[in-house]
């Protein structure tokens, strides 16, 4: 949140967004009215494999987010924008 809400409804909301529960509930409610089974979505969502980069790999990116941030700086556009999901 950036800073303080101006109401108690935005407040309440925020508070309402950032909860796991209410996610929770609802991605129950979804499941039921679109007929899908609960696990067969838990499960699918999960891998036992998690990307671990390499310390190239890291320097890599760490560079290429450098020389960005050097060109916007200076005003030229960027490069890694291409490489981002939008």
């Amino acid at each position: 949140m950036k800073g303080a809400p101006r109401s108690l409804e935005e407040w309440l909301f925020y508070k309402l967004m950032n909860s796991a529960g209410f996610h929770r509930f609802v991605r129950r409610i979804y499941y039921k009215v679109n007929g899908i089974n609960p696990q067969q979505m838990e499960t699918m969502g999960k891998t036992n494999q998690l990307f671990r980069p390499t310390g190239l790999q890291k320097f890599k990116a760490y560079r290429m987010l450098f020389w960005d941030e050097m060109r916007s700086t200076v005003g030229l556009p960027t490069i890694t924008g291409k490489y981002l999901r939008k």
